[in-house]
């Protein structure tokens, strides 16, 4: 039968079949005709599943993260594990901030939904589909991986033209703007970003591929499929990690052209403004650590792509008791790469810069399991597809210090953009 015996049904995990080898993204174009696909990662594996069988909208994602899960007979902490959207807007429900800009046909401020059954690949590709229990959603995932036939569609770029919200010397305005702030004293750093639209007429699944393919291996890529539309993300970030006892977060903070990394770590203004958020972080992450406990493993490490090299560095903690994932997500969120410092600060001038939302972006993408454990992205390089409107969005942009020279924010934030720019078929002002 083509979803497997009634013996594979009823006992789980359930292998897909002997020495089985296959694509993350294969697994999720199967999935794609079933309610709420997503594709995320998870502590080093990939986690593809659909039909959730609970959600939580707006602040009552905090509520449901705290609330204990139930423990089946899953031998994997997603079966039944949260996933979804923590989008920008969702800020406002940790700290007392004014309203954010207009964000037309965007997603809720944050949506997750508990996944019973889901599917585990490996970084060999080995896969499993791990469920906390017998029943429908298993039934459907075995039903759609033992079908699948192929992998995500793959159409030729529409070759749009692509507009953004800061056009011309407005991003360059809008960054004189927070120097000036800066140099009053108002504020050490401030994230600006641009929105960039374009005609997609084509799935959400099809843009997928192609921005996946431009930007190369993301190690923190994900695909959320939310009943507003799709966030299609190719971060190369994560914001916060835990496997319950430790929590680690991965910020990024300094570009420049791929193979020029030695130049950006010799760079005095690009290291102070990955110090900075360096600091920021050790701050958030110190609200929720043991005394004492927070460290700097690596600091500003080499993280290349294919369209920009970074700078990245790892900060760990160790967790006080009773610390769990609402409790993580709401110490860091959002993150300090993408706001600035002082962090509430600069999220107030973000909302009076910028002209309009961040829809999904620079929010995060979060796996919780049920044992506790969570990984977070950061949606940077991500793109929004909202339902049955043949266009797409995606948000670039760059951190903004005093010694920051308004052309070359800009010409930054038009190099974070060249995934997206290469998935449509346009290119940069």
């Amino acid at each position: 039968m083509p979803g497997g015996s009634i013996l594979a049904r009823r006992h789980v995990p359930v292998a897909l079949g002997p020495g089985a080898r296959v694509s993350p993204d294969s697994l999720l174009a199967a999935v794609l005709h079933l309610d709420s696909p997503v594709l995320v990662h998870h502590l080093g594996r990939t986690i593809v599943a659909a039909c959730p069988d609970q959600r939580a909208t707006g602040a009552d994602v905090w509520d449901a993260l705290r609330r204990p899960a139930p423990r089946g007979s899953a031998a994997d902490p997603m079966a039944g594990g949260w996933i979804g959207l923590l989008a920008d807007r969702l800020a406002s429900t940790v700290e007392l901030l004014p309203g954010s800009p207009p964000d037309d046909a965007g997603p809720p401020a944050g949506t997750i939904a508990r996944y019973p059954a889901v599917i585990v690949i490996d970084d060999q590709g080995g896969a499993q589909v791990v469920a906390e229990r017998a029943g429908p959603e298993v039934d459907a995932l075995l039903d759609a991986v033992h079908a699948r036939a192929g992998g995500l569609a793959r159409v030729p770029p529409p070759c749009t033209v692509v507009r953004s919200s800061l056009p011309g010397a407005m991003y360059e305005a809008t960054v004189t703007r927070a120097r000036e702030l800066i140099r009053a004293g108002d504020i050490y750093q401030v994230n600006l970003v641009q929105r960039l639209d374009a005609e997609w007429p084509a799935s959400p699944a099809a843009l997928a591929r192609a921005l996946w393919a431009a930007a190369g291996p993301a190690a923190h890529r994900a695909y959320v499929d939310l009943p507003e539309g799709t966030v299609i993300s190719a971060s190369p970030e994560r914001m916060v990690a835990s496997d319950g006892r430790t929590a680690w977060s991965e910020p990024i903070k300094g570009t420049a052209a791929p193979g020029e990394f030695a130049t950006l770590a010799r760079s005095a203004k690009d290291r102070a403004e990955h110090v900075m958020i360096v600091d920021l972080v050790r701050n958030d992450l110190g609200r929720i650590a043991r005394p004492g406990s927070v460290a700097v493993p690596s600091l500003m490490g080499h993280l290349a792509t294919a369209y920009a090299d970074h700078m990245v560095s790892r900060i760990t903690a160790r967790l006080r008791d009773n610390v769990g994932p609402a409790e993580i997500l709401r110490a860091v969120f959002p993150a300090g790469s993408v706001t600035g410092a002082p962090k509430v600060r600069a999220l107030e001038i973000i909302r009076d810069l910028e002209p309009v939302g961040r829809g999904p972006a620079f929010g995060s993408v979060v796996a919780v399991g049920t044992d506790g454990s969570l990984d977070a992205n950061v949606t940077i390089r991500t793109a929004w597809v909202p339902r049955d409107v043949p266009r797409a969005q995606y948000w670039s942009g760059g951190a903004v210090v005093w010694d920051s020279d308004p052309v070359a924010e800009r010409e930054e934030a038009w190099r974070k953009a060249a995934p997206f720019l290469a998935a449509v078929g346009a290119h940069a002002p």
